[in-house]
Protein backbone atom coordinates (compact mmCIF):
# COMPACT_ATOMS: atom_id res chain seq x y z
CA UNK A 1 0.00 0.00 0.00
CA UNK A 2 1.34 3.31 -1.12
CA UNK A 3 -0.84 5.81 1.15
CA UNK A 4 0.83 7.02 4.46
CA UNK A 5 -0.77 5.83 7.45
CA UNK A 6 -0.06 8.79 9.51
CA UNK A 7 -0.06 12.82 8.96
CA UNK A 8 0.71 16.38 10.97
CA UNK A 9 -1.40 18.32 11.75
CA UNK A 10 -1.84 21.51 13.94
CA UNK A 11 -2.23 21.74 17.39
CA UNK A 12 -5.94 21.03 17.80
CA UNK A 13 -6.89 20.21 13.99
CA UNK A 14 -7.15 16.63 13.19
CA UNK A 15 -5.39 16.07 10.19
CA UNK A 16 -7.24 14.36 7.25
CA UNK A 17 -6.77 12.93 4.07
CA UNK A 18 -7.82 10.42 0.76
CA UNK A 19 -6.89 6.87 0.05
CA UNK A 20 -7.23 5.10 -3.23
CA UNK A 21 -10.21 2.18 -2.47
CA UNK A 22 -9.58 0.23 -5.91
CA UNK A 23 -6.21 -0.85 -6.46
CA UNK A 24 -6.43 -1.18 -10.40
CA UNK A 25 -3.85 -2.92 -12.73
CA UNK A 26 -0.01 -3.96 -12.46
CA UNK A 27 1.74 -1.98 -14.87
CA UNK A 28 5.41 -3.28 -15.46
CA UNK A 29 8.09 -0.95 -16.56
CA UNK A 30 10.96 -2.27 -18.46
CA UNK A 31 13.96 0.14 -19.29
CA UNK A 32 17.92 0.40 -20.11
CA UNK A 33 19.41 4.04 -19.39
CA UNK A 34 22.89 5.16 -19.69
CA UNK A 35 24.53 8.43 -18.70
CA UNK A 36 23.12 10.42 -21.48
CA UNK A 37 19.90 9.27 -20.96
CA UNK A 38 17.05 6.42 -21.64
CA UNK A 39 18.29 3.58 -23.94
CA UNK A 40 15.30 1.68 -23.83
CA UNK A 41 11.80 1.31 -22.66
CA UNK A 42 8.61 -1.07 -22.66
CA UNK A 43 5.26 -0.58 -20.36
CA UNK A 44 2.19 -2.85 -20.44
CA UNK A 45 -0.29 -4.39 -18.31
CA UNK A 46 0.78 -7.48 -15.85
CA UNK A 47 3.91 -8.75 -14.56
CA UNK A 48 6.83 -9.36 -16.60
CA UNK A 49 7.71 -12.95 -17.67
CA UNK A 50 10.82 -14.77 -19.94
CA UNK A 51 8.95 -14.07 -23.61
CA UNK A 52 7.93 -10.28 -22.70
CA UNK A 53 11.50 -10.08 -21.51
CA UNK A 54 13.19 -11.85 -24.46
CA UNK A 55 11.10 -9.59 -26.62
CA UNK A 56 12.55 -6.67 -24.40
CA UNK A 57 15.95 -7.09 -24.96
CA UNK A 58 16.07 -8.76 -28.86
CA UNK A 59 13.64 -5.95 -30.46
CA UNK A 60 14.29 -3.08 -28.24
CA UNK A 61 17.49 -3.59 -26.32
CA UNK A 62 19.81 -4.90 -28.41
CA UNK A 63 19.20 -2.33 -31.58
CA UNK A 64 20.10 0.41 -29.42
CA UNK A 65 23.39 -0.75 -27.73
CA UNK A 66 27.10 0.29 -29.24
CA UNK A 67 30.23 -1.10 -29.17
CA UNK A 68 31.45 -1.53 -25.25
CA UNK A 69 27.79 -1.33 -23.78
CA UNK A 70 27.56 -3.01 -20.34
CA UNK A 71 24.16 -4.51 -19.39
CA UNK A 72 23.36 -5.17 -15.83
CA UNK A 73 20.57 -7.39 -14.49
CA UNK A 74 19.61 -8.84 -11.36
CA UNK A 75 18.44 -12.51 -10.64
CA UNK A 76 14.95 -12.03 -11.71
CA UNK A 77 13.71 -15.58 -13.12
CA UNK A 78 12.52 -13.48 -16.06
CA UNK A 79 15.80 -12.59 -16.98
CA UNK A 80 17.51 -15.94 -17.09
CA UNK A 81 15.25 -17.35 -20.22
CA UNK A 82 17.50 -18.88 -22.55
CA UNK A 83 18.41 -16.92 -25.25
CA UNK A 84 18.81 -13.73 -23.21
Amino acid sequence: MMARLYARALPGHRATGERPYKKGRNVTLVGAMSLNGMVAALTFEGGLNGDVFKYFVEQMLVPNLWVGACVVMDNLSSHGVEGV
